[in-house]
């Protein structure tokens, strides 16, 4: 991945702190994707991340994933998003205000909604374990 590790934690705190809690499930696939991105040092940057976004405000956090976006390879935005998701949804849970922290991480990453709307459907149709809330 040429994506700053430090970069893809700052969105992956963001998406732990969507449901308040950083769980056993999250923990796991952030072991996990650290393994397969061969990024060795994102549960270490992801626990730092959140500890560094607990206590912000909603205008300090967006200031702070503005700078993490541009840190973000611009081959690896649609797939750093996709890994939010992949945190939003890993308590096979998927809430409107999830959703909408989906959509305003693609904005600030840069991806095109309609992109991101494709993203989120593809993803929803292969999880089936997935619960969604209406």
């Amino acid at each position: 991945m040429k994506t700053n590790s430090k970069a893809l934690a700052s969105f992956l705190a963001a998406a732990v702190w969507a449901d308040g809690e950083y769980c056993e499930f999250e923990q796991s696939l952030a072991a996990e994707m650290g393994e397969l991105l061969d990024a060795k040092t994102l549960t270490k940057d992801l626990e730092a991340a959140i500890t560094a976004t607990e206590n912000m405000s909603a205008e300090e956090l967006t200031a702070k994933l503005e700078a993490a976006a541009n840190q973000v390879d611009a081959t690896e935005k649609e797939g750093v998003l996709t890994l939010c998701l992949q945190m939003l949804c890993s308590d096979a849970f998927l809430s409107s205000d999830e959703v909408e922290n989906f959509f305003a991480f693609a904005e600030l990453l840069g991806v095109d909604e309609d992109d991101a709307q494709a993203i989120l459907d593809v993803f929803v149709d292969e999880e089936e374990d997935l619960i969604i809330e209406e």
